[in-house]
């Protein structure tokens, strides 16, 4: 649910429609919410389609996107942790912030909505502080049941807290952070099935040091990019070979037991999409040719999928409280109406807030001084220290 605006091109338009894709799976598999679940699992094959374990992809391609960002930003002298902390908040925050108030004000004025003042309240402070994740793991009964799916963006944002931080320290020694990177992702695979033995799945899916492969691999595809141009001499079959290997762990889901997600079919999803990844962004860092338009690629780049990807955050944030309180007001109608109505009003809102808040502020952002330093003077202009100073 990243944006890389700083180099445009066919390897950021197939990465949108990757999101494209994704966040069409991601809103499958919470349909049952206005979608009777028996129907669907009596579907075979394609009710694997409905079945989760996506979000994956969503943690490659922003781990990927967001240290691909940082190494240029340290590369031009002008990574400044704190400035990204604060383009963090604003940019998820457009999202979050008004999601948030929409289901308080909800929860104050709907009487189908039957959440306590207090669990409502609590709930969104964690949200907003990027400890929902852990307010789960402890609170599972207590928490609002319509916010469960932005455990995601608080696995995310707790991972970026430190990240920055290690391309300050690691950037220079590019093995050093690669192996530091892949080991770290290792312990994490390895913790989950220490957590899914110990604790059970609940935690098992949900807290950072379960849930952070993805965001690692992603980091390390960055770190990387520099070597992985082998990749893009075959890309012609990697792509569409990737994405069929990816379809075909979603459609066999639902025929393994529950947790695979967390386990040996997780970590195969995640193995290849970061593989996919990988080869989407080759030609990036200019070091490596950039592959030829293939029948793969021109899939990923169509344009409804890039703007699926590039709406990829406010579709994500919205989708599950308004496919609750769709639900809840439509108990008497049909399947399909209920659905109609959901993804129609989920449309509006995405539309108003990427138009009206979202694109408004990455402009902002783009522009403001407060949120980027500014560049290093070089050659005759920098004053003398600077480069230690810095």
């Amino acid at each position: 649910m990243e944006t890389q605006s700083t180099r445009p091109g066919s390897r950021v338009a197939a990465l949108d429609g990757l999101r494209g894709i994704t966040i069409i799976l991601v809103l499958l598999t919470h349909s049952w919410i206005i979608y009777p679940k028996e129907t669907i699992e009596a579907i075979p094959v394609v009710r694997g389609l409905f079945h989760g374990g996506s979000v994956t992809v969503f943690f490659v391609v922003g781990g990927f996107i967001v240290t691909h960002n940082l190494l240029r930003e340290r590369e031009r002298g002008v990574l400044d942790p704190f400035r990204f902390y604060l383009r963090r908040i604003v940019r998820i925050g457009v999202q979050l912030v008004p999601m948030a108030a929409a289901v308080l004000l909800m929860n104050r004025l709907d009487p189908t909505d039957a959440t306590s003042d207090g669990t409502t309240q609590r709930s969104l402070v964690s949200v907003l502080t990027y400890t929902w994740n852990t307010y789960l793991v402890d609170h599972a009964l207590e928490a609002r049941a319509d916010l469960g799916h932005l455990w995601y963006l608080s696995v995310q944002q707790q991972v970026y807290l430190v990240l920055p931080l290690a391309v300050i320290l690691l950037a220079g020694f590019r093995r050093v952070f690669a192996v530091g990177l892949g080991v770290a992702a290792v312990l994490v695979v390895v913790n989950r099935y220490v957590v899914l033995h110990d604790g059970g799945t609940w935690p098992a899916s949900l807290l950072v040091t379960t849930r952070a492969d993805g965001l690692l691999l992603g980091a390390l595809i960055a770190v990387l990019l520099p070597g992985l141009g082998l990749l893009a001499r075959r890309d012609r079959w990697l792509v569409p070979g990737c994405l069929a290997v990816l379809g075909g762990l979603v459609l066999l889901s639902p025929e393994l037991p529950q947790d695979q997600y967390l386990r040996e079919w997780g970590l195969a999803f995640t193995l290849v999409s970061a593989l996919l990844v990988a080869t989407l962004v080759q030609g990036m860092d200019g070091h490596s040719s950039v592959p030829p338009r293939t029948t793969a690629r021109g899939f990923l780049e169509h344009p409804a999928l890039q703007w699926l990807g590039n709406a990829s955050l406010a579709i994500y944030v919205w989708h599950y409280p308004l496919f609750w309180a769709v639900s809840r007001h439509t108990q008497d109608w049909s399947p399909g109406s209920r659905t109609v109505l959901a993804v129609a009003l989920l449309a509006v809102v995405v539309y108003a807030t990427q138009r009206f808040i979202e694109e408004p502020t990455r402009r902002w952002l783009s522009r403001s001084t407060l949120f980027r330093s500014p560049p290093r003077p070089t050659g005759s202009e920098e004053p003398r220290g600077a480069r230690h100073a810095s």
